[in-house]
């Protein structure tokens, strides 16, 4: 073979292969770095897009007239037809939308241009100037002269538009800010596929929750400026899932590996031992010879390959995985919405975060997919391409590659169509969840208004449309399937022919053709976990946006670095001119400055809204305040860790709320390590201790979901038996006897004098006779304190406060 022929037939297997390789990667990197299809007109757009589609198409025609050439070798057939695949891709590509990112057409037509020019100067045909005397020559000059005029067109059109753009820009300058102008490039340049995109996903919306995750989803996708940046993110869960931390799991892992890899090897041992077999029977024909040793090592490999084998193995080493990844993503979830700040608590939705938390606690697929997919996919597939290669020729491993794109173009599409009807189905499983948790959690509700006929209209809805949007999924999720399957059997029956072709004429024993049927259905498993790996990424990356939204979401109020633990002497607590709103149109406090000694009652009365109870909550440190200071004991409450400064507190909310537990368990629930005798004796001073035991079960008795077992009374003396136990150095009490009778209120004074003693307290009230004889009383209005003073020295002002008194005064008398 002469040096030219030898460079001829390299370039045969390099060309296909080379600009193939191109187009891919620089449409990865594009689609990766979210570059915007190229800016100018509509005309100019539709106009590129004809005359590189009709030229592309022109090359495609021109390579197809190879075909008719007889007794062609290996590599040219490498050259023809995985030229005529390249490029038919590439013609199918340029049909569809005008407006596209160009610089993966321009590299292949310039390096298709390049290698073609390098296969014709080492045609011997051109050498012994018999240019004519073959038709090859002529259709490689053709095809040379179509990219090359692709490659000019590209490179004209890529100027005009750029013309295009600063026209456009120079009309718009005076008209618009730069803010406006850039706001403009982005909507036109996103004309295309974003705009897509977009209608996609505003049309998947709906609830205004969903439409907030896309525009956050959105901007921090631009922020990022990649796709791979964008990934970057969910590193987060992805560290959640990998068993770190876990030696078991971590051995499980290890075994999985060497599993893994003999499974590999037994996906090419079973069938290869099979066509041995088949060789040895047409060897051994009408001798009576059996080959047990061939069958024993047959049957020893497809028992290690079967369920009871190696798969066996693999599903015990799998689940300890799992379970690490299950439990560590589920903890860290509720551990973070435990940790969050009250403003995130205060308009959150239970049923969506517990929705969140389980879809993503299903992340531990992401182990599956790394390690039990698409390894072993990659592996399987590149083995699969030399192996049949070495059976018969590059033939079969072309109708390989044919099948394997198609299948996964065709999965890779309707996956796109499945996503946005999966994030449609994902929200109506939500909203179901929703609709059903908000109707039993507020049963009373509902039966107050007789309103359970409605209800149940309201969730049938919601199950149909969780039924529609559930088929509208699964119906593009099985045509894909289908679709991809006939390309798998269309493809076995090309390979099948083509290899019977070959034993036929004698280039390959019968044995070969048996391997390779076999091993066929050993290539449909990674080319079904190519499409399947795709589906299930961008499942889990949908199921886990939510739950890496929570995730990323930081507690407003959180230990400064440095903070320290509070260090409670006397219980003296200061507000220093603090200001603070909930809402920054409107402030909720203003100025507020007072001390509270240690050891004195402090009362906070006035209008309801007054500001009152988030005196309270800033205490808490349930927000931090906007201006201003709270101390306590000359610390500020900014410095010091929260745990330390919420122990040193005992509160009794205006609302409490219990767990569906027992009594004991409840009111322990404040100092877990509480006798029962204790509970009992906080009971007591509660005055709720002879109510306790004269139900049923006494102590032990369940209260419902928050507490809706008992009535308001009992509700609010539990709360108080709760502080009375935890023994506080601070107390808080938020309307602490708004529910109770005169007679109970008289018992529950009492339990106070003794909880109080020596401590410092803080008493919200609209009952003035329970603060009578607090130590300073503040009155609070629209956010400030307006009057300040004991009960005499306020009521001898005759302000707010005794108005406030004798509208009390008032009504109790005319109740009476």
């Amino acid at each position: 073979m002469s040096p030219n022929s030898l460079a001829v037939r390299v370039l045969h297997w390099i060309t296909p292969i080379a600009i193939g390789t191109t187009f891919s990667v620089a449409r990865l990197v594009a689609f990766c770095a979210l570059q915007k299809p190229s800016r100018c007109s509509r005309s100019l757009a539709k106009t590129r897009q004809i005359v590189t589609a009709i030229l592309s198409a022109a090359v495609l025609l021109l390579f197809f007239q190879g075909l008719e050439q007889r007794n062609i070798s290996q590599d040219f057939q490498v050259y023809i037809g995985g030229s005529i695949f390249i490029w038919g891709t590439v013609t199918v590509n340029l049909l569809g939308k005008s407006r596209r990112v160009w610089y993966p057409y321009a590299a292949i037509w310039i390096l298709g241009a390049l290698l073609e020019t390098c296969v014709l100067l080492f045609n011997d045909s051109l050498k012994s100037g018999e240019l004519y005397s073959s038709l090859d020559p002529a259709l490689q000059i053709s095809r040379i002269v179509c990219l090359l005029i692709l490659a000019g067109s590209g490179f004209c059109f890529s100027i005009t538009c750029r013309l295009f753009r600063q026209s456009v820009d120079e009309e718009n300058q005076p008209l618009l800010s730069a803010h406006g102008r850039a706001d403009a490039d982005y909507a036109s340049v996103a004309s295309d596929d974003d705009q897509d995109r977009l209608i996609m996903d505003d049309e998947d919306d709906g609830p205004n929750r969903t439409k907030e995750l896309k525009e956050k989803q959105r901007k921090r996708l631009q922020e990022c400026g990649s796709w791979m940046a964008y990934l970057r993110d969910f590193k987060l869960l992805a560290k959640l899932a990998w068993p770190s931390g876990n030696r078991s799991a971590k051995i499980c892992l290890a075994i999985l590996i060497v599993v893994i890899l003999a499974d590999r090897a037994l996906n090419l041992l079973v069938p290869r031992q099979l066509g041995i077999i088949t060789d040895k029977l047409s060897a051994v024909h009408e001798t009576g010879e059996i080959p047990i040793r061939e069958i024993g090592l047959w049957m020893l490999y497809v028992w290690l390959s079967s369920y009871a084998g190696l798969h066996a193995i693999t599903q015990f080493c799998q689940l300890p995985i799992e379970q690490h990844a299950y439990r560590k993503i589920g903890t860290t979830a509720f551990g973070h919405i435990m940790n969050l700040s009250m403003d995130f608590h205060s308009n959150k939705h239970s049923g969506e975060l517990m929705a969140a938390i389980g879809q993503g606690q299903h992340l531990y697929r992401l182990c599956d997919f790394i390690f039990l997919d698409v390894g072993p996919m990659i592996f399987d597939l590149i083995i699969a391409l030399i192996y049949v290669t070495l059976l018969f020729d590059a033939s079969i491993t072309l109708i390989m590659i044919l099948v394997g794109v198609g299948y996964t173009c065709i999965g890779t599409k309707s996956t796109s169509w499945a996503m946005q009807r999966r994030r449609r189905y994902n929200q109506a499983q939500r909203n179901e969840s929703k609709v059903q948790n908000e109707s039993i959690g507020n049963w009373q509700t509902v039966a107050h208004f007789n309103m359970a006929e409605y209800e149940c209209d309201q969730y049938s809805k919601a199950v149909e449309e969780h039924n529609i949007a559930r088929g509208r999924y699964y119906m593009v999720h099985y045509a894909g399937y289908a679709a991809q399957n006939l390309i798998l059997l269309l493809g076995q029956l090309s390979a099948a022919l083509l290899a019977a072709y070959r034993v036929s004429r004698g280039d390959a024993p019968v044995g070969n053709f048996i391997t390779l049927v076999t091993y066929w259905h050993t290539i449909e498993a990674p080319l079904t976990s190519v499409s399947f790996s795709v589906r299930q990424l961008s499942q889990m990356l949908i199921d886990s946006e939510r739950l890496l939204e929570l995730l990323r979401t930081q507690p407003s109020v959180a230990d400064r670095s440095g903070a320290k633990p509070l260090l409670l002497t006397q219980g003296r607590i200061e507000f220093d001119n603090v200001r603070f709103s909930y809402d920054v149109r409107k402030a909720s406090l203003e100025d507020v400055s007072f001390v509270a000694e240690a050891g004195k009652t402090i009362a906070l009365v006035g209008e309801t809204g007054g500001g009152k109870s988030t005196i309270l909550k800033l205490l808490f440190r349930y927000y931090d305040v906007s201006s201003g200071g709270i101390k306590i004991d000359g610390q500020d409450v900014r410095n010091v860790t929260l745990s330390s400064l919420r122990a040193a507190f005992g509160m009794v909310p205006q609302d409490p709320s219990l767990f569906n537990t027992s009594i004991m368990e409840n009111v322990r629930y404040a100092r877990m390590e509480a006798t029962d005798e204790e509970v009992k004796e906080a009971c007591r001073a509660a005055a709720v201790h002879d109510r306790v035991v004269s139900f049923p079960d006494g102590y032990q008795s369940t209260v419902g979901e928050r507490g809706v077992k008992l009535s308001g009374g009992e509700l609010q003396r539990i709360a108080i038996a709760r502080a009375i136990l935890r023994d506080p150095r601070i107390v808080l009490l938020d309307e602490a006897t708004s529910m109770i009778d005169a007679e109970t209120e008289a018992a529950i004074q009492k339990a106070f004098k003794r909880l109080t003693k020596g401590r410092t307290t803080f008493v919200v009230a609209h009952r003035l006779s329970t603060i009578q004889d607090a130590d300073l009383i503040l009155v609070v209005q629209n956010g400030q304190i307006v009057e300040r003073g004991t009960h005499e020295q306020l009521y001898a002002l005759n302000g707010k406060y005794t108005r406030l008194w004798s509208k009390q005064l008032s009504k109790q008398s005319t109740q009476t």
